[in-house]
C-alpha cells in the first residue's frame, strides 16, 4: 500500500465525485448553495486522510472512495441534525431566498404541512421520526458492497433462517458471513436498535 498516495492530487473521478456529493446535499438538513465549497473541502479532507487505508486487494480506489464519501456525507447529516446543532432552531425568515440547482426558492418552499403540524399531531411526529430513520438506511445500505446490500435488503422482509436458505448456507455461517459485518456497520452509524 502507497502511504504517499494521500499527497498526491486526487484524480479527476474523486473530485467529480466530492463535487456531485456535495451538490446533493443542498436543501437538504438546512444545507444551501453557500454551503457547498465547505462540504467539498470536508470530504476531501476525509477522503485524503482516509487514503493510507486504502487497500487495492479489497476494492478498487474508486469504489473506495464512494463509500469513505457515502459515510462522511452520512455523518455530516447526522450531525447536523444533532440536538445541540440543529439547524432547525436557529431563527430565520420564511420568506428568506434560498438558492438551490433550480434556481432560487422561498424557504417555506421546502417545508411540508406535515411537518409544519408536528407540534399539534403526535403521529404527525411519528411519521418525521420514520423518514429520518429512512433516511439514515439508505444512507447506510448506499455504503455497503452490493453482496451485503442484497442481504442486508432480504432481511428487511425476511428472516435470517429465510435468507440463509434462500443463499444455500448454513445460518451459522451466514451469521459469521454477513451479520457480523452488518451489525459492525449499524454500530458504527448508531443504528444499534436496528440491528438483524
Amino acid at each position: 500500500m502507497d502511504t504517499n498516495r494521500h499527497n498526491e492530487p486526487l484524480t479527476p473521478y474523486l473530485t467529480a465525485l466530492i463535487e456531485v456529493k456535495a451538490r446533493q446535499l443542498v436543501g437538504k438538513t438546512g444545507y444551501t448553495q453557500d454551503d457547498i465549497k465547505d462540504i467539498e473541502q470536508d470530504l476531501t479532507q476525509d477522503l485524503l486522510e482516509r487514503l493510507p487505508n486504502f487497500d487495492p486487494a479489497k476494492a478498487t480506489l474508486n469504489t473506495f472512495a464512494d463509500r469513505v464519501v457515502g459515510r462522511r456525507i452520512c455523518n455530516l447529516m447526522r450531525d447536523r441534525q444533532a440536538d445541540m446543532r440543529d439547524w432547525r432552531r436557529e431563527a430565520f425568515s420564511l420568506d428568506e431566498e434560498i438558492e438551490t440547482d433550480e434556481g432560487s426558492t422561498a424557504r417555506h418552499e421546502f417545508f411540508s404541512q406535515d411537518k409544519v403540524d408536528l407540534r399539534k399531531e403526535p403521529g404527525d411526529r411519528r411519521r418525521l421520526e420514520r423518514e429520518n430513520l429512512q433516511m439514515d438506511m439508505s444512507a447506510v445500505l448506499e455504503g455497503l458492497t452490493p453482496e451485503l446490500r442484497r442481504v442486508a435488503e432480504m432481511l428487511m422482509t425476511q428472516s435470517v433462517a429465510e435468507v440463509a436458505c434462500e443463499l444455500g448456507i448454513a445460518r451459522s455461517t451466514f451469521r459469521d458471513r454477513y451479520l457480523a459485518q452488518l451489525r459492525e456497520v449499524f454500530a458504527a452509524n448508531r443504528l444499534n436498535e436496528y440491528l438483524f
